[in-house]
């Protein structure tokens, strides 16, 4: 069995899915740095820090404002794909991302981007159309792998070890629309393939899907447990491990290979807190480990590579949400370990 690709020391730790329920980036800054891995976190409530826009406005003439539109040229679509100069949004566009490059020498940094194939799907040309040819996979991979050069130059400077997590939401409508008539020129192993290109060498791959998790499948493949060994971020606050037994021989492979879980198990909402952050989060640990532990999983592999996060972003979260999320998760490994050492018992 291979070593977890998450570092020891942060495993039961607090993994930031990206946006925060916050009006004011600053603000932000003061207990994001101060968990054990610290995030590049967004404040959706800036227009600038949408998860397309921030990445797409470094396209010429990609449009800001209302739907976001992208016509293409062939000397647009060279300039992009043939180029290996690395980019990186402005602070404008990131601004917690400079927030946090305050003179702190930070042991693990995460921080995160928009995947290709969520790209292709979210910008359309002017006439309405999606950009979801191959041609256009392979212009957004290019952009991305460039942004991802220039995340990790940039990082490199005050992170020892960085994470980068590609965010895909739009992936499993792409699988949806193979399965219904086909788009030509794509196949789910190559984009897979082709969204991995993109991650340095130097650093931890991590991936995040807030849909169903349990069903991204496309024939006889899942798509997060037949991929390499990468963080994988998974929601089960709404999609708990109620799995077959193929699909937990799968992820028991995955993690013996070196991957690692980040386990959504606390809501993201407000409505979602009956009781305190520590209860919710022993709760929804205990019952995720019984339903892993009666599906087939190993509790043994879970409780060794895996952290805890909230079932996906913050941006609808209430900042008060939002702030105690983040206290009380700056340790959450002791209630993790507890609740491992009870479940395997």
């Amino acid at each position: 069995m291979k070593k977890s690709l998450i570092p020891e020391n942060l495993i039961g730790q607090f993994f930031g899915v990206g946006s925060v329920g916050e009006k004011n980036s600053e603000t932000s800054a003061k207990y994001v740095k101060k968990l054990p891995l610290p995030y590049w976190y967004q404040v959706t409530s800036y227009p600038e820090e949408d998860m397309i826009r921030q990445f797409g406005y470094l396209i010429d003439g990609f449009e800001e404002n209302g739907d976001f539109l992208l016509d293409i040229d062939m000397n647009l679509y060279n300039s992009i794909s043939s180029s290996n100069n690395s980019l990186i949004p402005d602070n404008k566009h990131a601004r917690g991302l400079y927030l946090l490059n305050d003179g702190t020498r930070y042991d693990f940094f995460k921080t995160q981007q928009t995947a290709p194939i969520t790209m292709c799907y979210s910008i359309r040309s002017s006439d309405g159309k999606q950009h979801l040819t191959k041609s256009m996979f392979y212009f957004f991979t290019r952009l991305m792998k460039r942004i991802a050069i220039g995340q990790n130059e940039y990082l490199r400077e005050f992170c020892d070890k960085i994470i980068l997590c590609q965010d895909d939401p739009a992936f499993g409508l792409v699988i949806e629309k193979m399965k219904q008539n086909g788009l030509s020129g794509f196949e789910v192993g190559n984009i897979m393939k082709m969204t991995e290109s993109i991650y340095p060498d130097t650093v931890i791959p991590a991936y995040h899907y807030c849909d169903d998790w349990t069903n991204l499948t496309y024939k006889d493949n899942h798509i997060l447990w037949d991929s390499s060994p990468k963080i994988a971020h998974i929601d089960l606050v709404r999609y708990p491990p109620s799995i077959d037994s193929e699909q937990a021989e799968k992820l028991n492979r995955f993690l013996e290979s070196g991957g690692g879980l980040a386990l959504g198990v606390l809501p993201n909402v407000d409505d979602g807190y009956l009781d305190t952050i520590d209860n919710v989060l022993r709760k929804s640990l205990t019952n995720n480990f019984d339903l892993f532990n009666k599906h087939g999983v190993s509790l043994d592999l879970i409780g060794n590579h895996s952290m805890i996060s909230t079932q996906c972003g913050l941006s609808r979260a209430s900042a008060k949400l939002t702030r105690e999320i983040h206290e009380k998760c700056a340790d959450s490994q002791e209630i993790f370990m507890k609740i491992v050492k009870n479940a395997t018992r």
